[in-house]
């Protein structure tokens, strides 16, 4: 399919005339978006940046205005260090998809909005929480005796203990690249999302190959997420974990567009990486001047 741009609604273009917002459900449409853009993207980071500095940004959720002195920058990749309130520009990327799906009355309003993501000690959580109440939480804490278990919830999205069909949506930030089998864990998503849910992610995306990088597999029998016991197929990599912050957590792939061919096998229907580039809400990334959200659905 090609790429086509997805309308905003007028009352949120009046306010936030910067925004770009492009859908792909294939590699063939990405690689012409591409060749056709790519040499303007330096320019597009530095006009974000330039935007962001004079004017500030907006809450993607409450429309609230951000005055420039409150955005944090850590460093040049703006994707992990344009920071305000402990959300990063991926994560204001993943709320506008999510608030566009209220705002369409495609999942229920905020207040009874049953979400499920896959963390609950970071400061997006908290703050997803504040916005969407009936938010579940988790954190993966593979040894049984953990202490930590006896205050936070755990859950392997390999195998998940929830019910089927019991939330509207799942989020996933970050996640996807260390699960030890990422197969499983969208069937699992589609397991527990309702008819009508959806699925919202963001990983390390190769958006310039079609087939997942694998660096590490699972044996079976080992300790999921132990380099020691893995399948080692590059150098361990590991990236930070918010209740182990000390090791990190083992990165077994770097998702390409192969993984939505994953998502449709696993049940999930219609999915397709958004580009969103979005001074007005404080969304950009450093090589590229958006950030990449998928997105699917369960019938």
């Amino acid at each position: 399919m090609s790429a086509a741009l997805t309308p905003v609604p007028a009352a949120l273009a009046a306010q936030a005339p910067h925004f770009d917002q492009f859908k792909f459900s294939d590699f063939p449409s990405f690689q012409a978006f591409i060749q056709a853009t790519h040499k303007q993207w330096p320019q597009q980071v530095q006009q974000a940046l330039r935007l962001m500095a004079l004017h500030g940004i907006q809450d993607p959720v409450s429309q609230q205005s951000v005055a420039p002195a409150a955005l944090v920058v850590s460093g040049s990749n703006y994707r992990e260090t344009l920071e305000v309130d402990g959300c990063l520009a991926r994560h204001r990327a993943v709320l506008l998809v999510l608030q566009q799906l209220v705002d369409a009355g495609l999942v229920p309003a905020a207040a009874d909005l049953q979400i499920y993501c896959p963390e609950i000690v970071t400061q997006f959580s908290e703050r997803l929480r504040q916005q969407f109440p009936q938010l579940v939480g988790s954190e993966y804490m593979p040894d049984p005796a953990d202490p930590m278990r006896a205050n936070i919830p755990h859950q392997d999205l390999c195998q998940l203990t929830f019910g089927p069909a019991v939330f509207d949506v799942v989020i996933c930030n970050e996640l996807f690249e260390h699960l030890y089998d990422l197969p499983a864990a969208l069937a699992e998503i589609a397991r527990v999302l309702r008819p009508g849910g959806y699925l919202v992610s963001t990983f390390p995306f190769a958006y310039g190959c079609y087939d997942t990088i694998v660096k590490a597999r699972h044996r079976p029998g080992a300790a999921p997420g132990v380099a020691a016991e893995a399948e080692l197929l590059t150098e361990a990599e590991f990236h930070g974990n918010p209740v182990a912050p000390e090791q990190g957590s083992l990165v077994y792939q770097i998702p390409a567009w192969d993984l939505l061919d994953q998502a449709r096998a696993a049940g999930l229907n219609d999915p397709v990486i958004n580009w969103i580039a979005a001074p007005s809400y404080g969304v950009v990334g450093n090589e590229i001047p958006a950030a990449m959200v998928l997105l699917a659905g369960k019938a």
